[in-house]
């Protein structure tokens, strides 16, 4: 699909619907509406809930467009909800979907500002991803989440930036999810079967482009002992 270009302030009002939802879910929860403070009370506030909100009230002032902006400057308050032990299954789930939607509207792409380091963050955090355990269901619906934002990460347009070791983080936790599956729902199941088959098919996508590289590599006189081939070029 080709991409639109987008106005910073699209973006950031995009972003901002999602900062909303993440902390409308922690107003509705009873452990955290007390950590919930208004007004200009912000050191009050819990880590989390005033980094979401400093972000609320930063990026629409930020005076670079959006492709020389870090990244890691919005994804962090969503990433750092991911996290979070202290966060429950409804507020984590909301989290990942943000990052989510970030991924498959491509907000960075391969030619914005540090974006190897933030899809790495991505990898890191959601492959770590902690949240309070309340009841199946909603441990279920986190889980596919987790697994749908893994999906959108390897076929993002900046994938070919991801390390060997996130790659591997990647279909790691995708295979302990398909493990952890089998005692739970019929839908989790066939989510996490169908999500390393994307995953694995999009990773053996690759293997036309590590072909040419070997190619070239050996081309140039580069003996194989000597040869470092990174999974994703």
């Amino acid at each position: 699909m080709k991409k639109l270009a987008r106005s910073s302030g699209a973006l950031a009002c995009m972003v901002n619907s999602e900062i909303g939802a993440v902390l409308a879910v922690m107003r509705r929860n009873a452990r955290w509406a007390g950590r919930y403070m208004g007004g200009d009370a912000d050191q009050m506030e819990h880590s989390l809930v005033y980094s979401l909100k400093a972000l609320r009230r930063s990026m629409f002032n930020w005076s670079q467009p959006w492709p020389k902006i870090n990244p890691s400057l919005y994804l962090t308050p969503f990433l750092d909800v991911i996290r979070s032990d202290e966060t429950g299954a409804p507020i984590t789930g909301v989290a990942l979907s943000a990052i989510y939607k970030i991924l498959v509207l491509e907000v960075f792409d391969p030619f914005t500002a540090h974006v190897a380091e933030a899809i790495h963050d991505i990898v890191d955090a959601v492959t770590s991803c902690r949240f309070e355990v309340t009841d199946l269901a909603s441990e279920e619906v986190v889980l596919m989440k987790i697994l749908q934002v893994l999906v959108a990460i390897m076929k993002h347009s900046a994938s070919d930036l991801l390390s060997d070791h996130d790659v591997c983080l990647v279909v790691n936790t995708c295979f302990r999810v398909v493990h952890q599956a089998v005692s739970k729902g019929e839908l989790l199941q066939r989510t996490a079967r169908h999500s390393m088959h994307e995953i694995v098919r999009t990773i053996f996508a690759h293997l036309p482009d590590l072909d040419s590289s070997l190619k070239l590599l050996m081309s140039s006189g580069c003996g194989s002992h000597e040869v470092h081939i990174r999974f994703i070029k």
